[in-house]
């Protein structure tokens, strides 16, 4: 008797163990597609930093705004998910998006062969460059390389912009922001006397009505980088990239992407 009840019992433990391992495997095979992850949850994390006009947030508003925080809102609608925006560090940007705090992130962030060997990279949507930018005032005194070597720069740490001072300018005084917005406030405050960032940020608060930054300017022709583009970059292998190109196709052709643009002047800046 006894061992009949001790060939049931591990017979009971290996039946057990066959069902524990195919609910592991089944667990395993749906992780696999990144798509059925997001879908799965209904929630589309979006990783962003305050970059007006991709993504920020109107004065006494908690809601984020902007032409990349309403192409997302359009794309997320289109996949059946809502979207929350976490902002992030974008020194953290790919531990944050690998470690799964976020699912995307749509940014202006800019497509580069590094990125795309880490990350999985949208088709572009946007056009960008790196340009200068001082205090109108001191114009005429920073507008050489030569000159800016003497000089306090700032740039986002870990973008386009940190790149190129880091190959160009590696002698100058350098002091990494934490975002963009970060180093225009610094060149308004003196405590920088240059920064480099993206242009689309750049021409858009310099000229927005009522700006803070009206008393700065663009420098043409001194940082002379090539064209950049925009990308949203998913999870390395995510099949999420895929859908989302179809997605962003879609709305180009019906007129949804141009529509936002305009309301950002971003509109020339499209990539047809």
């Amino acid at each position: 008797m006894s061992k009949k009840i001790i060939a049931l019992v591990l017979a009971l433990l290996m039946a057990t163990l066959c069902f524990a391992l195919a609910g592991c495997k089944k667990d395993k095979n749906d992780g696999d597609s990144d798509l059925a992850y997001i879908k799965g949850k209904g929630k589309l994390i979006v990783g962003i930093t305050d970059f007006e006009p991709m993504d920020y947030q109107e004065k006494d508003s908690t809601e984020w705004t902007g032409f990349d925080a309403e192409l997302a809102r359009a794309v997320a609608e289109k996949l059946g998910v809502s979207v929350e925006f976490k902002e992030i560090s974008w020194k953290m940007k790919e531990t944050e998006l690998s470690s799964k705090n976020i699912d995307c992130i749509w940014n202006g962030l800019t497509w580069d062969e590094e990125r795309a060997e880490n990350m999985s990279l949208s088709d572009y949507y946007m056009l960008n460059r790196q340009v200068l930018v001082v205090k109108a005032d001191n114009a005429e005194t920073l507008n050489t390389l030569d000159a800016l070597m003497s000089a306090k720069l700032t740039a986002e740490e870990g973008s386009a912009g940190e790149e190129f001072i880091n190959e160009n300018l590696k002698d100058a005084t350098y002091n990494a922001a934490d975002a963009q917005i970060d180093a225009l406030k610094e060149v308004l405050a003196g405590t920088s006397d240059a920064c480099i960032i993206d242009y689309t940020m750049a021409y858009y608060l310099i000229n927005k009505e009522g700006s803070d930054f009206s008393g700065l300017t663009i420098l043409e022709g001194v940082v002379n980088t090539e064209d950049e583009y925009y990308s949203v970059a998913f999870r390395k292998g995510s099949d999420a990239t895929a859908e989302v190109n179809s997605i962003l196709a879609a709305l180009k052709k019906d007129g949804t992407v141009n529509t936002i643009a305009a309301k950002y002047n971003l509109q020339d800046a499209i990539v047809k």
